[in-house]
């Protein structure tokens, strides 16, 4: 593997779709990677309990796949990064970036020489991408900055302006705290909004991809209009617990409508043409065979 399918995306110009782990779980990454079309995972260390020794089954989960793997590190630390590089992650997302100095360390430390500074050492980059693992790594890894902080806006010119540098990603909850403002993505807070429109810009002006945290589908579509070109739709657990509330409502309604229960496999079939839980179950009063009782 020579190349970083993300990476080749976002130098077409074209979106890139993706989500946040934040269970660690090989199980669920197993699923996105295999039966998604999303376009990367990215493992978040920062606020869970995950760390490398358990990192590591999922991606050996996602082998195979084509999905890479990603790693939001707890601190922007050349240690961290190169732990979990040395492991197998495709790339780095970094926290909290204030400055230039801080994202031209972050660089350094997950590029080897004459690039950077990560250190020797990568069994399993070799065992995984091949044994020319050390001549690709730095074109191979993505690294990604995280703008949190109203301080980092008003650099953001400089920040963007450090090579190397791959995508730069909005946290909005934490850029509301920092800026006053309440809480919530997809944000509309006036200086919310233009801190963000601030980092597109940007982002425009120096040819790196701009990325946040989405609520739904709506919400990329909207942030795509904008100029961005990296979303993550929902984090995992979201999903899971929506894609539950989904499946719950459509059967409560399919019982008040004397639809036959259980009936999980149609339910579950209907439910995932439609996103609508009301069409999905009028799809299946309106079927000409009747359910099956279980």
């Amino acid at each position: 593997m020579d190349s970083n399918p993300v990476k080749e995306k976002l130098k077409r110009g074209e979106p890139s779709i993706g989500t946040w782990s934040t269970t660690g779980d090989p199980a669920a990454v197993e699923i996105m990677a295999r039966q998604t079309d999303l376009d990367w995972i990215n493992i978040d260390f920062e606020h869970n309990p995950i760390d490398v020794s358990t990192a590591i089954h999922c991606l050996r989960a996602a082998n195979g796949s084509g999905t890479p793997i990603f790693a939001r590190v707890p601190v922007n630390d050349p240690t961290w990064i190169k732990r979990v590089l040395d492991i197998g992650f495709w790339g780095i997302v970094v926290p909290d970036i204030k400055n230039a100095e801080q994202a031209a360390a972050a660089v350094r430390a997950a590029r080897y020489r004459p690039d950077g500074i990560r250190g020797i050492g990568s069994t399993r980059g070799q065992l995984v991408f091949g044994s020319d693992y050390y001549e690709i790594a730095n074109e191979l890894t993505t690294v990604i900055i995280m703008i949190e902080d109203p301080v980092a806006v008003d650099q953001i010119d400089d920040i963007l302006s450090v090579p190397g540098v791959d995508v730069v990603f909005i946290g909005p909850n934490d850029l509301a705290n920092t800026l006053g403002v309440p809480l919530g993505l997809n944000n509309q807070h006036p200086d919310h909004v233009a801190a963000v429109q601030k980092v597109v810009d940007s982002g425009k002006r120096h040819g790196v991809p701009v990325g946040i945290h989405c609520t739904d589908g709506a919400e990329v579509g909207r942030r795509i209009a904008q100029g961005m070109t990296v979303e993550e739709a929902l984090a995992a657990s979201p999903m899971v617990a929506e894609g539950v509330r989904t499946t719950q409502s459509a059967c409560e309604l399919a019982k008040r409508h004397g639809v036959q229960m259980p009936i999980a496999e149609q339910v579950y079939r209907v439910l995932f043409e439609s996103a609508d839980p009301r069409e999905a179950v009028a799809a299946l009063m309106t079927r000409d065979a009747k359910p099956e009782r279980g």
